[in-house]
């Protein structure tokens, strides 16, 4: 069994061929997929989707975003939190041509303390700001109910230190790359509860796949890691109180 622990249904380019992605993913022996909202046009296409026993609903503001979004979007997305979503997409990228540090940590800020608030796990996006990130966990802290670094490449130092704050680590397109040392010697890093899989669908398909993403191939991904763990126990866990 597989559970996709990160990933985006919603995007437009499933659009109409999304049953089809839905029925290959089950032939795929994928049980379970979270789908994690960016912005608040997709919140409630996500919500829509979350009806459905097979696919884990999340809303969250993503650090691309955060200079587009309308003075009252904590107050849309705790909307969505009632309705039953997790937290998430949220987190920092300090890649260039992105939005200010300043609002993407604001942006962050303000998701993390909701999330606390009502104990929803967390999926986070971080890339080229681990440090910083570690940072302002620390001073927030976590839900009780945990979270996730999704699409983790990272160092294992960096891995273990995430692992430290309690968080789970998800891989995704990282493990097929031949010769992806960093992401195989963090996985092997690092505890085997807190190991996630996930494929970031429609983006970041794995090493030889073309065209857009999706989770059926999962089982490549997990095919790929350099040791087995109980991934889909994992995210079961994480995730309990959505499953049916």
């Amino acid at each position: 069994m597989l559970f996709d622990a990160h990933c985006h249904l919603q995007d437009e380019r499933f659009g109409a061929g999304l049953e089809a992605v839905l029925r290959r993913a089950a032939q795929a022996g994928v049980t379970h997929m979270v789908c994690c909202g960016t912005r608040e046009g997709d919140w409630d296409r996500v919500l829509e989707l979350g009806r459905r026993p097979e696919i884990l609903p999340m809303a969250g503001l993503h650090p691309w975003y955060v200079d587009g979004a309308s003075p009252g979007w904590a107050a849309r997305l705790e909307a969505a939190f009632d309705a039953g979503a997790g937290a998430g997409e949220c987190g920092l990228d300090f890649s260039d041509g992105r939005p200010s540090r300043e609002l993407q940590e604001e942006a962050l800020r303000a998701q993390l303390a909701l999330a606390i608030r009502r104990d929803l796990p967390v999926s986070l996006h971080c890339v080229k700001a681990a440090g910083r990130l570690l940072e302002i966990l620390r001073e927030t802290g976590l839900p009780a109910s945990g979270g996730l670094v999704h699409a983790f490449s990272g160092a294992p130092e960096v891995a273990l230190e995430f692992q430290a704050l309690g968080l789970h680590l998800s891989f995704g397109r990282a493990l097929t790359v031949p010769g992806a040392r960093r992401a195989h010697a963090s996985l092997a890093a690092l505890r085997e509860d807190r190991i996630l899989f996930e494929t970031d669908s429609p983006d970041l398909p794995p090493e030889g796949v073309t065209g857009p993403n999706e989770p059926a191939n999962l089982a490549r991904i997990a095919a790929a890691s350099p040791r087995p763990v109980p991934a889909h126990e994992n995210a079961s866990r994480l995730f309990r109180r959505w499953l049916r």
